[in-house]
């Protein structure tokens, strides 16, 4: 059995002497005090300013990364977002064609040059122009016209004439829309015209047949009818063939036929269209001899009767008396020759 044994009062006796002995603890002086103090704060303050800047880095870590996140998206938006929509393009200008789009300052536009919708395209009194399509449709400005593009297949004419050539083949699908103030015009493969007037609009159908309507009417006009279509909805109709001189500006402004390496048939398919008559040949062998002849060279800048007188003359077909509604065709009893020709 193991025993403690008491012994309280001894021991806080050796503990009071050895206090005595050591003595008290000496204060420090202020000299040190301000020291020590000193040299915590400055501790304190460079671990604050390290924490504060660390915080900044990453503030302006995250703010970088939001700038970036926006820039990368406009500049995404704005060279891979899809732009207007290609309407069409110039095929011919004779004298100057101005375009703008929206607020944009208005510019020259030259051949070749695309049309897209929301633009506005307009000619002076010296002025015309065509465009072309992708399917082969055409639109002409005669002088002073000026016209918005207000979708792929609607054109809203403010001012001036436009003409629509549809050749075979351009369906009802791909039909252009023009808009007056006075109605809208659609096409059924056709060549017409639409004049627009302060009180009216004008419809000159030269082929096929066109649809013209207002608020309230629809009605239809055929090859040969003019319809004049008030902002009041009053419909006159008269007549106008499709070989009459009214139609000249139009050929006037189309785009010039490239007969090089051309039949001399296409040729002549193209400026019997061009002039509201037809071609007639006298024999199957004078039709054949046009299909084999291959032209070369150019019409650029002749009349266009001008230009049937000199292709012929190159060739060994003429042509032969007829009414003003066609362009007769026939063999010449000379030696044949080279199945190419040279115009000039």
């Amino acid at each position: 059995m193991t025993t403690v044994r008491d012994e309280p009062e001894s021991n806080d006796a050796s503990i009071e002497a050895l206090l005595r002995e050591v003595g008290a603890r000496d204060e420090p002086s202020a000299s040190a005090t301000s020291e020590v103090m000193s040299a915590v704060h400055a501790e304190w303050l460079t671990i604050v300013q390290q924490r504060r800047r660390q915080q900044r880095v990453v503030a302006w870590r995250l703010a970088a990364g939001v700038v970036l996140a926006v820039l990368v998206t406009t500049f995404a938006y704005r060279f891979m977002a899809p732009g207007p929509e290609q309407f069409a393009s110039i095929a011919s200008v004779d004298g100057r064609l101005l375009a703008s789009t929206g607020d944009t300052a208005v510019e020259a536009r030259d051949v070749g040059q695309l049309i897209r919708v929301g633009d506005t395209m307009q000619t002076d009194a010296r002025s015309r122009a065509a465009v072309s399509f992708p399917d082969g449709l055409s639109l002409r400005l005669d002088h002073d016209t000026r016209l918005t593009v207000a979708a792929t297949d609607r054109v809203t004419l403010a001012s001036g004439a436009v003409y629509i050539d549809a050749p075979p083949g351009v369906g009802s699908a791909n039909a252009l829309t023009i808009d007056t103030t006075a109605g809208s015009v659609q096409h059924v493969g056709t060549q017409y015209e639409v004049r627009t007037h302060a009180d009216a609009m004008v419809v000159s159908v030269r082929e096929g047949r066109v649809l013209v309507s207002n608020a309230s009417t629809s009605n239809t006009g055929e090859a040969g009818q003019v319809l004049r279509l008030t902002t009041s909805g009053n419909l006159t109709r008269t007549s106008l063939a499709a070989s009459d001189p009214h139609w000249q500006w139009t050929l006037e402004a189309a785009p010039v036929f490239d007969i090089d390496n051309q039949s001399l048939a296409a040729f002549l398919q193209w400026i019997a269209r061009e002039t509201g008559r037809h071609v007639v040949y006298s024999t199957p062998q004078a039709e054949a001899a046009a299909e084999a002849v291959k032209l070369r060279g150019s019409i650029a800048g002749l009349d266009a009767d001008v230009a049937l007188t000199t292709v012929l003359a190159t060739t060994q077909l003429r042509r032969y008396r007829t009414d003003a509604t066609e362009i007769g065709i026939e063999l010449t009893p000379i030696d044949s020759s080279a199945a190419t020709r040279q115009t000039h």
